[in-house]
């Protein structure tokens, strides 16, 4: 029992015979079609075509989930679904890299420009040992702050640069992305009510968040030209 629930495993973690690995193209790919799917057969139609343009426009840079979240929850959605259709478009992109990375890597530009960035990584992290250990903290807080450069695809390759193995990379990714996606959306749900029952508070409140934004991202910006001048 334990050894066949073994087999199973390694074939969902991509490590099956060969016939098994376009499992790993397949699945990551099929769950933003059945996400929308499941929107266009539960939501009125008018819903489906504006978590489609968000869905979209989620992949489109600059967009990302700090601004698309809000307008969604300012055009009338709820919270709790859009935060929902953002956790399994970052898993759909989280778990097509995890699986795939590897075979990334022999695709001559993209694997040439990887295999630098992994290069670096390792030698990186053999001038620093204790990188290691905390990786996997490093990883879900790039993921959990909503910065330009940061989120579940730029996420998971990174995780990938630093030697995380599939599973812990996904794990990471999904962990920053749900907390992400939910102090966005609790956040914007917050504010819109507090501004309906008295506007003053309302802004006094989205102007706090607003300050603490800006202070996390110069923090960050000032985190990383640390570490860029640490590096060998």
């Amino acid at each position: 029992m334990i050894e066949s629930v073994k087999t199973a495993s390694d074939y969902l973690l991509g490590r099956g015979p060969v016939a098994l690995t376009a499992m790993k193209f397949v699945l990551p790919l099929a769950i933003i079609p059945l996400a929308l799917g499941l929107l266009y057969l539960s939501q009125p139609y008018e819903t489906f075509l504006l978590y489609t343009t968000v869905s979209a426009a989620y992949f489109v840079p600059p967009a990302g989930k700090e601004s698309l979240i809000p307008l969604a929850i300012l055009a009338g959605q709820p919270w709790w679904l859009i935060t929902i259709l953002f956790v399994a478009l970052d898993a759909a992109v989280a778990l097509f890299i995890a699986w795939n990375f590897e075979l990334a890597m022999k695709v001559p530009l993209l694997g040439r420009l990887l295999k630098r960035g992994l290069a670096v990584m390792n030698e990186y992290s053999e001038a620093h040992p204790g990188i290691r250990s905390v990786s996997t903290v490093g990883l879900f807080l790039f993921v959990f702050f909503p910065f330009q450069g940061t989120g579940a695809m730029n996420g998971s390759i990174l995780g990938r640069l630093l030697g995380m193995d599939a599973e812990r990379v996904f794990a990471c990714v999904m962990a920053g992305s749900i907390g992400s996606c939910l102090t966005i959306a609790l956040g914007t749900d917050l504010i819109v009510t507090l501004y309906r029952q008295n506007p003053l508070l309302g802004i006094a409140v989205l102007l706090l968040a607003v300050l603490g934004a800006a202070g996390a991202f110069f923090g960050w910006r000032r985190h990383q030209r640390r570490l860029r001048e640490r590096m060998p």
